[in-house]
């Protein structure tokens, strides 16, 4: 994903994310005198965001699994884009797995993380280094759960990785992009941080709803298809099963729901002959992990092809797996903003 300055045309709001801040902080510290507060300076968000929780760590996990440790776990080893996600909402784990190629295509997934700050166990999907893992000592470790089952985890190793650690399934399908941050942000402040005193985090989610209001501004009616390809298939979404499109959805977006499409199911599989049906979707989200040799493959199929989207330049990038952070979807969400405000109708 090409970074972004966000925030240069949001001065007003910025603004005002700085002074609801300082007061925040005031909150925080327990001194409400605005003197003190000057006095205190940077001493105060010290004190607010190194106040670590007590009284242990629970948590009830999406495949129906409670852990319950004594104390606040100190070492924590993440999938990549819930690092990625806890990294932006001020916390820091001490290792990682996932996708940490330097694909572009990929690229994106980990967000802000420095990995030379952490330990990496696998960078890629399948790749998990037990022994390595073993050797951090670790407290705990972070991965999606969908339809009950670990995302990142290599299944036959899930019993070795649980016998070393206890393990959280996150909930990897929230309703919406602001139901599936908020996970995170209690997750990060569960294990120490203190996103509601942080100033980085407040201002990104000021240009997380400004991005979003733009969006709203600019749909203009807009038919809008989110899909993914393969070498043999084309992969509708469906918007009701993503947060991403639930939140484009409550934005005014018109999404298209493929035909047939199962309750729960994600994706609607079809073959590329069956693309010519979305001849009225106005503007294409396509998965930006597709493969090179995908996209050179897309382009002489003539039902894709001829798509009045495709044809028109309106197909655009599905950041698929990105980190659930205010940071991260201000800048996807203020992209597809300026997207939509250049795309029309088609006929």
């Amino acid at each position: 994903m090409t970074r972004r300055r966000i925030g240069a045309r949001r001065a007003p709001i910025a603004a005002a994310t700085a002074f609801a801040a300082a007061l925040a902080l005031t909150g925080c510290s327990g001194d409400t005198d605005p003197g003190a507060q000057d006095d205190a300076g940077d001493d105060s968000l010290a004190e607010c965001q190194s106040a670590a929780p007590t009284g242990g760590f629970a948590y009830d996990d999406a495949r129906g699994t409670s852990v319950a440790l004594d104390e606040v776990p100190t070492t924590v080893v993440a999938q990549n884009s819930i690092a990625a996600a806890l990294w932006d909402a001020g916390y820091q784990v001490d290792g990682i797995y996932g996708e940490l190629g330097d694909d572009p295509a990929s690229a994106y997934q980990r967000g802000n993380v420095d990995l030379s700050e952490m330990t990496t166990l696998g960078k890629t999907w399948g790749e998990f280094d037990v022994d390595a893992f073993a050797a951090m000592q670790p407290d705990l470790l972070l991965d999606f759960s969908f339809g009950g089952e670990l995302w990142y985890v290599p299944g036959k190793l899930e019993k070795q990785i649980e016998d070393i650690a206890p393990v959280v399934g996150v909930n990897g399908q929230p309703t919406t992009i602001d139901e599936a941050i908020e996970v995170f942000v209690d997750l990060a402040g569960r294990l120490g941080a203190d996103p509601t005193c942080d100033d980085a985090v407040q201002e990104a989610k000021a240009d997380y709803d400004e991005a979003v209001a733009e969006i709203t501004a600019n749909e203009k009616d807009l038919e809008v298809l989110v899909a993914s390809g393969s070498d043999s298939s084309f992969w509708v979404v469906n918007p009701a099963a993503l947060p991403e499109t639930g939140t484009l959805a409550a934005a005014g977006v018109d999404l298209v729901t493929p035909e047939g499409v199962g309750e729960g199911e994600v994706f609607k599989e079809l073959s590329w002959e069956k693309a010519a049906e979305f001849a009225d979707a106005d503007v294409i989200l396509m998965d930006v992990r597709n493969t090179e040799a995908v996209k050179e493959k897309m382009k002489g199929i003539d039902t894709w092809a001829n798509l009045p989207a495709v044809k028109a330049g309106q197909v655009y990038g599905w950041y698929a797996g990105a980190p659930y952070s205010y940071q991260a979807y201000a800048e996807i969400f203020d992209e597809l903003a300026d997207e939509l405000e250049d795309a029309r109708p088609l006929d």
